[in-house]
């Protein structure tokens, strides 16, 4: 072991290049699979009300029938709102377009008309234009050239890599949720088989009490994006910028990453009202930030933290950690994480004591 250590030491560089092409190589079922944890959560709470509207049936469907059709139901509901989402903003961008494009129309005429009456005097343009050496200048423009399409080739094969593994990462997680019965099973066999039973019994408990915080996270999670979808909302209504039931939308569903999504929305609303007036633009980023702001450090701790059982101080140190060290990936599952293991340790200090004053 001190030896393999020791190697690994000394071609470092080695290990993390395969290490590097180790996580590209099984990236589409890390992402596969946290997809379909994502949405086994509302499939877990379709089964579970199907299959009590379907106890009264007098043939009633077996339980893969069940579980399929919650998958399905599951799907068309993020298609609903991915669509819903989408035929919202679509229009409001074109329309925003449609306007910048009619008032520079209609500005054209005054603008040229300001230029010609400043009757501003070119020579200083001319003489600047007689000491321009144009063959340097196209061969460093034919330079630039090759060096655009060389980056743009590459950005078109890292597009072309995403997209190949977000299908797969797609069709995975479809084949990981329909057959989640199996996996578990699998899975547990594995771990019956080749750890002690002590040790089988702590890592399946830890398992069961992730999954349940976990999904008692992503509810927390899905009800503080529509507070701040509600809240974004009263605030543009309230200092008068425009498109404030969309931005309230769009907020609450790109709120469902934390953090991250918020930022993305704001972009997006910024963009938006920067469209219509550059002055309210200033006012929505100022008004979006404070309210953003406010959210984070009273509102998300609480709802978030509630939710898993944590207060508001454990809840904000998890989502820093974790972001520090994995970004959003670390922030999404640290919360839950820590929940699990601040039970754990309460479970077992609570056992050590139990046993100590038995003894004494």
């Amino acid at each position: 072991m001190g030896v393999t250590l020791f190697v690994a030491l000394l071609r470092l560089s080695a290990v993390l290049a395969f290490a590097a092409d180790l996580v590209d190589l099984i990236l589409p079922i890390l992402a596969g699979g946290i997809l379909a944890l994502f949405l086994s959560v509302p499939m877990a709470g379709l089964e579970k009300r199907l299959r009590s509207l379907f106890r009264r049936a007098k043939k009633q469907p077996s339980g893969s029938a069940i579980h399929l059709l919650s998958f399905f139901i599951t799907l068309l509901g993020v298609v609903l709102v991915l669509v819903l989402a989408l035929t919202l903003l679509i229009p409001e961008l074109v329309q925003s377009f449609h306007s910048l494009y009619l008032q520079i129309e209609s500005n054209i005429p005054r603008w040229t008309a300001y230029l010609s009456a400043q009757d501003t005097n070119m020579d200083w343009l001319m003489h600047w234009l007689e000491g321009i050496d144009w063959e340097q200048l196209l061969h460093r423009i034919t330079n630039s050239i090759d060096t655009v399409l060389v980056n743009a080739v590459g950005a078109v094969s890292a597009t072309v890599n995403i997209v190949v593994t977000a299908s797969f990462a797609l069709i995975i997680s479809i084949y990981m949720s329909l057959g989640a019965e199996s996996l578990c099973h699998h899975a547990r066999t594995l771990v019956c088989a080749y750890l002690k039973p002590s040790h089988a019994a702590g890592l399946l408990k830890f398992c069961r009490l992730f999954r349940q915080s976990f999904a008692n996270f992503l509810t927390g999670q899905c009800s503080e994006a529509v507070i701040l979808g509600v809240l974004m909302t009263l605030a543009f209504s309230v200092f008068r910028i425009p498109y404030g039931s969309l931005v309230g939308m769009l907020t609450a569903i790109c709120a469902i990453i934390p953090y991250v999504g918020a930022l993305i929305s704001c972009v997006v609303s910024v963009f938006l009202v920067l469209l219509v007036d550059p002055v309210l633009a200033v006012r929505c980023l100022i008004v979006y930030l404070a309210v953003q702001f406010i959210e984070n450090q009273f509102i998300y701790p609480r709802v978030v933290g509630k939710s898993v059982g944590l207060s508001p101080f454990y809840t904000l140190v998890a989502a820093m950690i974790g972001g520090k060290l994995f970004g959003i990936i670390g922030i999404i599952f640290f919360i839950p994480l820590t929940a699990v293991v601040i039970e754990l340790v309460k479970e077992d200090a609570s056992r050590r004591l139990h046993t100590k004053e038995t003894l004494s």
